[in-house]
């Protein structure tokens, strides 16, 4: 896996994530690059088993792509 190092002051945005369970405790916290965001967001939806499939998305929601 690799995600990019942060770096500060280089115009591109900071995405920080807090994950918590069902009573508020923290699983995970990250902090990642804008750029990292859909290569996160894939492990994520791996790592938890969420489908991430297009053609199973409500087609109300193609405005929000």
């Amino acid at each position: 896996m690799g995600f990019k190092k942060i770096k500060y002051n280089t115009g591109e945005g900071l995405v920080k994530i807090k994950i918590e369970d069902s009573t508020g405790a923290r699983q995970e916290s990250w902090t990642i690059m804008m750029s990292d965001l859909k290569q996160w967001s894939n492990m994520m939806c791996k790592k938890y088993g969420i489908n991430n499939d297009k053609k199973d998305r409500d087609r109300d929601l193609d405005w929000a792509m």
